[in-house]
């Protein structure tokens, strides 16, 4: 299941994910948080904490996300950073690699950089010219 963060500061988007997170799951919080930035043309500033309750995602929440990705091709322009906050080894490897590739700055953080991550991208409340301007 993705959880929100609630101790995040005004602005940023905080979820956690605990246990399996599957499809449901994704459609029930990712989604309406994409919808509702691109409606509102407002930059998102995304945490996503995968912490030692995280068991993984299902398929189903890989293709979800992928037909988000479809539905709304222009979506990365609204992101105005990504931070996860992550022991994992691989995950964090993977996230540097996919990282250089993305056209918003993301960084990583370790579990007890919680805050840390939050504040940076609270930081970034005014790089996203794309997304405000539609």
């Amino acid at each position: 299941m993705l959880e929100t963060i609630p101790t995040v500061p005004q602005g940023v988007v905080g979820l956690r994910a605990v246990g399996l997170v599957d499809r449901a799951d994704f459609a029930r919080t990712i989604e309406p948080i994409v919808e509702e930035a691109i409606r509102l043309h407002r930059p998102l500033r995304l945490l996503l904490q995968l912490g030692p309750e995280y068991e993984g995602f299902t398929a189903g929440a890989a293709w979800e996300k992928t037909e988000m990705w479809l539905e709304h091709p222009t979506m990365m322009r609204f992101v105005a950073g990504y931070a996860l906050v992550s022991d994992i080894g691989w995950v964090r490897d993977l996230a540097h690699l996919v990282g250089v590739l993305l056209p918003f700055p993301m960084r990583v953080f370790g579990n007890d950089r919680l805050d840390e991550a939050a504040a940076w991208l609270r930081s970034l409340e005014h790089t996203a010219p794309e997304a405000v301007g539609g």
